[in-house]
């Protein structure tokens, strides 16, 4: 295939997820991944994990998006774990800059955090919290 070519279908194809339409949100949203997410809750009275699952940046192909998930573990009333991560994505903006260095356009979600109360009052350390990205590299986006 002849480089013209090629480029000509790479071109085209840029074009094509780059003008697709974008779906409402109808789904839960967060301040850590750009649109809407599946909510999925694990257990029931007593222990539970609430999920959202973030799948925009495949379903809004082009446009901005992420690829991750949220997770709050609590029992009874009390939050005991939270976890954010996965990865954000601001969208294929210009065609040359996104070509030149995709990565620049992709950015780390990450947050931890981690709550004991039943050690609150004991004066032992009962809290930890992580934002710090794991991956080096990329971006992190605060949430």
């Amino acid at each position: 295939m002849h480089a013209a070519t090629r480029t000509s279908l790479m071109l085209a194809v840029i074009l094509t997820v780059a003008t697709a339409p974008v779906a409402a949100a109808t789904g839960p949203t967060s301040p850590c991944f750009p649109g809407e997410g599946h909510q999925f809750d694990i257990g029931g009275e007593g222990a539970g994990i609430d999920l959202v699952v973030f799948l925009s940046m495949f379903e809004n192909l082009g446009g901005e998006g992420g690829f991750g998930m949220e997770a709050g573990g609590s029992v009874g009333n009390d939050s005991i774990v939270q976890l954010r991560a996965g990865v954000a994505f601001d969208g294929v903006g210009p065609a040359a800059a996104f070509l030149s260095n995709p990565f620049s356009r992709f950015s780390v979600v990450y947050d931890y955090s981690m709550t004991l109360p039943m050690f609150a009052d004991s004066g032992i350390e009962s809290s930890y919290e992580d934002d710090g990205s794991p991956v080096s590299g990329l971006d992190a986006t605060a949430c």
